[in-house]
C-alpha cells in the first residue's frame, strides 16, 4: 500500500523540444487540435479561443512562451485541457499545445533521478525531473493562468 501512496499518476505531453509533466488530475481531456479564434492584441504564445464543452478556453503555446521559435503545427497536434488551481482568478481552464499524443505515467519517488523547483508565480516552468533519463518541465498553471487576459 505504501508504494501506491508515494505514487503521482502523471500526462506527458510532448513538444517540439521535451516534454511537459501533469499532474493527471489537472487535465481534463486531450481534444484533436483546431485552429483557435485570434484574440486582439495577444501575445505571440496565446493562440487563441477554442470551444470545448460550450465553454471557451484560451489555448497556450508553451513552446513560444518559453520563447522558442514556432515551427508549426505537426499532423498529430493536441490540445490538452487543463483546469486552472485558482478558478476564481479568471479562466477556470485553459489549453496547452501537445505536439503529439499524450501519455500516461506513474511517477514515483525512486523514477525522479533529480529535481529542480523554480520560485512559484515567477515563470512558466515551475519544476523540472529528470526520469529514466529524460528531462521533464512541470509548469507552474498559476503563473500561467496569471498570463492571460481577463475573460
Amino acid at each position: 500500500m505504501r508504494r501506491i501512496d508515494s505514487e503521482i499518476r502523471c500526462m506527458l505531453i510532448p513538444m517540439r523540444e521535451g516534454r511537459l509533466l501533469l499532474p493527471n488530475a489537472t487535465v481534463a481531456e486531450i481534444i484533436g487540435y483546431r485552429e483557435p479564434d485570434p484574440v486582439a492584441d495577444a501575445p505571440t504564445w496565446l493562440k487563441g479561443r477554442v470551444n470545448w464543452h460550450q465553454r471557451d478556453i484560451l489555448v497556450i503555446d508553451f513552446e513560444r512562451m518559453l520563447g522558442r521559435p514556432d515551427i508549426g503545427a505537426g499532423i498529430r497536434q493536441r490540445i490538452a485541457v487543463c483546469y486552472a488551481l485558482d478558478p476564481e482568478r479568471g479562466w477556470p481552464l485553459l489549453g496547452l499545445v501537445a505536439q503529439g499524443i499524450p501519455r500516461l505515467l506513474r511517477v514515483n519517488r525512486e523514477a525522479v533521478e533529480s529535481a529542480h523547483s523554480g520560485t512559484h508565480g515567477e515563470s512558466p516552468v515551475r519544476m523540472t525531473l529528470s526520469v529514466a533519463g529524460e528531462e521533464l518541465m512541470v509548469p507552474d498553471i498559476d503563473y500561467l493562468q496569471a498570463q492571460l487576459p481577463a475573460p
